[in-house]
């Protein structure tokens, strides 16, 4: 069944009412307050319109914010603020006025800001310069940023293609007709906190084996900043392979070392382009082991032995240029990893970085008729789908989970759309994925 803009009404209302009973405290005033049901019907429809529309050949993409000009001072902006520009005359709320505006608000680093209006239900007061440092949540990083107020926001991403948020945190995603839950998001699941729990483990080992061998004082680190640096890594992999809009299959092993599968004859993976096992392999985890030894040092205390730091802490750690070289080591390598999939074949990744790219999924597709596809981030609630309507990249990936259980398959398509397929209870479960997902969660 489709979900179209009037149909999300009645759910956005019911998210945010939830959302304000679990907030503490007020906020500014014009923020917190949905409008009334046919303005905000009005609203969504408009964009949604707005995003079926081309111009110059463009597609439109943008993101919208309602909120008043008086939340955003004039004296401020980017990357630790944001600069908000006046209209000289406010401009009318439209879909037209959204496509010829659109070419000029970059998605990444503007909104187009409205107000409502006693005539025209809304109309367009300006702009707002919010910088890129906001997306750092999405494709990963460390700088500070002022979060966007307590109101209303759409992202327009594509054809039909809706975001819709409170701020940073997603209500709900409209793609192809179909609400997509963030709920769902696979990355917040026990099973994939499971998955990746071997790797976290030898790297805890190895974090106290470091704290005992040193005679100055280092902190302690827990199973969720380790996690929390797992995420960051794979969805830079991800954004920056949605971005160059060339798509990528990632065959991720993430509890093994996969060499069995990559190295000599087997009936599963060939791999045409495959690494030497030596220490270069091996980055991924000695950057993941340097970033946390940066952190624990940094913020070691003589006076508490057995402190424990947070992500947070190690966020806050913007004095620290080192912090930075870290950083970009990091987006290099993650830059580097998806830059392999735009050769044909998958890129294969174990929890050690990559194995090699180029790989073939080779076997018979005939065994596999339909996969789950997964409305909850732990796959209980699934609807079955005829694996025909898909791509071949889509159903081999398939056919290989449904084969190597153990298997965590990625695929990113070249519209930006990714999904992720595991081998879970008892069947091939997929997870649509949209990066917006990965906004707000960290």
């Amino acid at each position: 069944m489709h979900v179209y803009p009037s149909e999300l009404v009645a759910l956005i209302t019911q998210r945010w009412e939830a959302m304000s009973a679990s907030a503490e405290g007020g906020g500014e005033p014009g923020t917190g307050v949905l409008p009334g049901k046919e303005a905000l019907e009005r609203l969504i429809s408009t964009c949604y319109q707005a995003s079926m529309m081309r111009e110059e050949d463009r597609p439109v993409t943008l993101r919208l914010i309602l909120a008043p000009s008086s939340l955003f001072p004039p004296d401020q902006g980017p990357p630790k603020g944001f600069l908000r520009l006046l209209f000289s005359t406010p401009r009318p709320f439209h879909e037209y006025e959204l496509r010829r505006l659109s070419p000029a608000i970059d998605f990444e680093r503007s909104l187009i800001a409205v107000e409502p209006h006693p005539e025209r239900t809304f109309q367009i007061w300006g702009v707002v310069n919010s910088g890129i440092r906001w997306l750092q949540e999405e494709r990963g990083g460390n700088k500070k940023t002022k979060q966007l107020p307590d109101v209303f926001v759409v992202h327009v991403t594509g054809p039909g293609m809706l975001t819709l948020c409170r701020g940073l945190k997603i209500i709900a995603t409209l793609n192809g007709g179909r609400i997509i839950d963030s709920t769902a998001n696979a990355f917040h699941s026990m099973w994939m906190n499971k998955l990746f729990a071997k790797e976290r483990n030898l790297l805890l080992q190895l974090h106290e084996q470091f704290r005992a061998s040193v005679l100055y004082p280092v902190a302690k680190v827990q199973d969720d900043f380790i996690e929390n640096l797992q995420f960051q890594i794979l969805k830079r992999v991800l954004s920056v392979s949605r971005m160059s809009r060339h798509g990528g299959t990632f065959i991720v092993f993430a509890d093994e070392h996969p060499l069995e599968w990559v190295t000599g004859d087997n009936p599963y993976l060939l791999v045409k382009y495959r690494f030497r096992q030596d220490e270069a392999i091996q980055r991924q985890q000695n950057l993941m082991i340097r970033t946390i030894r940066l952190a624990t040092t940094a913020l070691g205390d003589i006076k508490d032995p057995d402190k424990v730091i947070t992500w947070k802490d190690y966020v806050d750690l913007r004095h620290e240029s080192s912090v930075y070289d870290l950083e970009e080591a990091l987006y290099e390598h993650a830059q580097f990893v998806a830059n392999l999939a735009a050769v044909d074949g998958a890129v294969v990744i174990s929890n050690r970085g990559p194995i090699g790219f180029g790989a073939m999924i080779v076997g018979s597709l005939d065994k596999l008729t339909e996969v789950a596809i997964a409305s909850d981030a732990e796959g209980k609630m699934v609807s079955l789908v005829k694996i025909e309507g898909y791509g071949s990249r889509h159903r081999s990936v398939y056919h290989l989970c449904n084969t190597l259980h153990q298997v965590m398959a990625i695929v990113v398509s070249q519209d930006g759309n990714i999904q992720l397929a595991k081998w879970r209870n008892g069947i091939v479960t997929c997870w649509d994925l949209t990066t917006q997902m990965f906004i707000g969660d960290t």
